[in-house]
């Protein structure tokens, strides 16, 4: 697992009107599933990072905003719901229903930026880079929104990361 090691501090950017329009000069990052599930999940489970918690600790501290592809909802929905049921090795469920809840609600808090429906243009563009960056559909709609928005992109997927890094 990795994270991009090229931006400890978060990108002064700006953050994003409705309209998807840049605005006031606020830190700014885009957030993968991997990245705020291990942030809202470690005060549930001991088997994750604090380090993503800390950073979006920060960000939020600092009146920042986190940018996701409409991908992100769904994502973070099944992690959950996984995270709710029994484990395969049948020990019990790494979190509750109740807790899925809570976690649900403080998601709904939190500044999220949820990228607009892609054009075709840009879902091109995602499977461009998907191909060339030997990556999922999935991963790479969270590359080409960093780069489209010009924001770091944290995620503990190392091969995401990887891609990222050769983005500049």
């Amino acid at each position: 697992m990795g994270t991009n090691e090229n931006d400890e501090n978060i990108a002064q950017e700006g953050i994003f009107d409705s309209n998807g329009n840049q605005e006031d000069c606020l830190p700014v990052a885009v957030i993968d599933t991997s990245y705020l599930a291990g942030a809202i999940l470690s005060d549930y489970c001991s088997d994750e990072s604090t380090e993503s918690r800390m950073y979006i600790e920060d960000l939020l501290s600092k009146n920042g905003q986190i940018v996701v592809p409409q991908l992100f909802w769904f994502e973070i929905g099944n992690v959950l719901l996984n995270a709710s049921r029994p484990r395969k090795n049948g020990e019990k469920p790494r979190i509750s229903p109740m807790q899925v809840d809570d976690i649900m609600l403080c998601l709904s808090e939190l500044p999220i930026y949820t990228d607009t429906q892609p054009v075709s243009e840009i879902r091109s563009h995602i499977m461009h880079i998907a191909y060339t960056e030997g990556l999922s559909y999935f991963e790479a709609s969270y590359l080409e929104l960093s780069r489209r928005k010009e924001l770091p992109l944290k995620t503990w997927d190392s091969r995401l990361s990887e891609a990222a890094s050769r983005s500049g």
